[in-house]
This record gives C-alpha cells, structure tokens and sequence, in this order.
C-alpha cells in the first residue's frame, strides 16, 4: 500500500482532531497557535485528506511504502496495524 504522509494546518483549534477516526491512520500535532493547528498524518493514497480534516490549508505530502514512525512520531495507543 502507498502511503502519504501530509503536514497541514487547521483553523480547528479547540479540537483538531479528524472528523472521521480510523485508528489505522495515525495523525500528531505538533504546533498550535491561537489561530491554527499544525498537523501530520498518515492516509492510504486512496484516502482523501478533505474528508478527515475538511479545512485543511497549506498542505505538504509525500508518498511512502509504509509508515515511519520515529522518535518524534512515535507509535500512537490507539493505532492498529
């Protein structure tokens, strides 16, 4: 499966979780501000980001075979292989 990997902004401060959970798909967040929330997630190619995260802004991606995690991107609780 081919993976992107997406860095983006959201104005959904309070709670800036996606709007749709799939605990197959890991996100963190990794900066907030008063007026926005710094995001990078994980979804299969064939995932739309719009539907997780409808006002996502200033998108970055990359495709990967399969999820890094790292140190900083550690393995979420709630995340199933």
């Amino acid at each position: 499966m081919i993976w992107i990997r997406y860095r983006f902004k959201t104005k959904s401060v309070k709670d800036s979780r996606p709007l749709v959970f799939n605990p197959r798909f890991p996100f963190w967040i990794t900066g907030e501000s008063d007026k926005d929330v710094t995001i990078v997630a994980f979804l299969p190619k064939s995932e739309k980001l719009s539907i997780y995260w409808d006002d996502a802004f200033e998108i970055q991606s990359s495709e990967h075979k399969e999820i890094q995690f790292t140190e900083r991107f550690s393995k979420p609780d709630y995340f199933i292989d």
